[in-house]
C-alpha cells in the first residue's frame, strides 16, 4: 500500500476540522440582524461651505464601505462593501458603538472600480448612551433602517484647480470652442447654464478644451476631474503636457466617454496619466467630440470639477 503523504494528510484533517468548526459556530451566532441604506447624498458643510451653488454638489455615490465597532470588541468588524440601496445581514444583535460609512464612486466610468473617494469625508453614526432614541440596535430579524445618509466634501479651497459651474452669476467660461447656454434651467444638469459642442453630421472630430494652464508640483497627491455630462455623440479627454524625461510636449488619453440620453457624474481619475509624463509641474485638459458614425449631436457639460488632494487625507 502506498503511504499516505503526511503533508497531504495533514491538511485533509485541518480542512475536516475547520468544516466542523465553521458549522458549529454557525449555529451558534443565532438569527442575523439586518442593515439598510437606501442612498448617499453630497451636501454642503454645516459651517463655512466651500459654495452654496448646487451643481458644486453634484454626484453619483454608487456604494459604500461599512464597518461597526461593537460593545467589548478590540477592534472593527468589516461588514463589505455594497451598492446601493442595500439590505444586508449582520451576525451582531444588541447595542452598536459606531458605524463607519465610506462612500465609493465608479472612477473613470468604470463598474469594477468602486474605491473610496478621498475627497468625501466618512459618515460616522455613533450611539448616544444618554438618548436611548439615539442608540444605534441591531435585533434578530429586525431591520436597523439608516435611509439617506449625506456627506460632505473633504476639501480647502487649494485644493480645487478649477470650479467652474457654468452659471451667470457665479462664473466666467473657462472653455474654448464651446457654447454657453446661460438661461436653460430644464435642460441643465443643474442651476441655469452649461455648456455644449455642436457636431455636425459631416464632422468627424471638434476639439475643445479648458484654457487654464494648472500646476500641480506633488507627485503624491491624488488628482480627479468631475464633471456631468449628457452628449449625443462620445467624447475624448485628454491630458496635454511636456514629458519630464524629454521635454517634449504631448498628449495622452485619459478615457472615452460614452454617450448618454441622462445627466451622469463622472469621478475621472488623472493620477495615472499625469504619472505617464512624469508628473510635469503644468498640464491642460482637452477634450474631443467624436463622430464616426455621420451624426449630428451635441455634447453637454455641466459642474465640472479639478480637484487635488493629499492621500492621507
Amino acid at each position: 500500500m502506498k503511504p499516505q503523504h503526511p503533508i497531504r494528510g495533514s491538511l485533509f484533517l485541518f480542512l475536516l476540522l475547520t468544516f466542523f468548526l465553521t458549522a458549529c459556530s454557525d449555529d451558534d451566532l443565532g438569527a442575523p440582524a439586518f442593515l439598510h441604506i437606501d442612498a448617499i447624498k453630497l451636501a454642503p458643510a454645516a459651517t463655512n461651505p466651500i459654495t452654496l451653488e448646487d451643481g458644486f454638489y453634484s454626484s453619483d455615490i454608487v456604494a459604500c464601505y461599512v464597518a461597526a465597532h461593537y460593545p467589548g470588541e478590540r477592534s472593527l468588524d468589516t461588514i463589505g462593501l455594497f451598492t446601493l440601496p442595500f439590505t444586508v445581514p449582520i451576525r451582531h444583535s444588541g447595542p452598536i458603538d459606531e458605524l463607519q460609512i465610506y462612500p465609493a464612486v465608479r472612477q473613470s466610468g468604470s463598474a469594477s472600480a468602486l474605491p473610496f473617494y478621498t475627497f468625501y469625508n466618512p459618515i460616522i453614526l455613533s450611539s448616544n448612551p444618554s438618548s436611548p432614541s439615539d442608540t444605534l440596535v441591531t435585533r434578530p430579524y429586525d431591520t436597523l433602517r439608516l435611509d439617506t445618509l449625506t456627506t460632505t466634501y473633504n476639501l480647502s479651497l487649494s485644493d480645487i484647480l478649477l470650479f467652474e459651474l457654468f452659471e451667470p452669476t457665479s462664473a466666467s467660461l473657462t472653455f474654448d470652442s464651446v457654447g454657453w447656454e446661460k438661461h436653460a434651467p430644464d435642460e441643465a444638469c443643474s442651476g441655469t447654464g452649461y455648456a455644449f459642442v455642436h457636431v455636425a453630421d459631416s464632422i468627424d472630430n471638434v476639439p475643445f478644451s479648458i484654457r487654464n494652464t494648472f500646476y500641480l508640483n506633488d507627485p503624491t497627491r491624488l488628482l480627479y476631474l468631475e464633471l456631468d455630462s449628457r452628449s449625443d455623440l462620445p467624447f475624448e479627454v485628454y491630458m496635454e503636457a511636456a514629458y519630464t524625461y524629454g521635454g517634449v510636449t504631448g498628449r495622452e488619453r485619459v478615457m472615452v466617454v460614452n454617450p448618454s440620453d441622462t445627466w451622469k457624474h463622472l469621478y475621472i481619475n488623472l493620477g495615472r496619466t499625469w504619472s505617464w509624463f512624469g508628473h510635469p509641474t503644468s498640464f491642460r485638459l482637452v477634450f474631443a467630440a467624436l463622430n464616426i458614425d455621420g451624426i449630428e449631436g451635441d455634447i453637454r457639460i455641466d459642474n465640472v470639477k479639478l480637484l487635488t488632494t493629499n492621500i492621507s487625507h
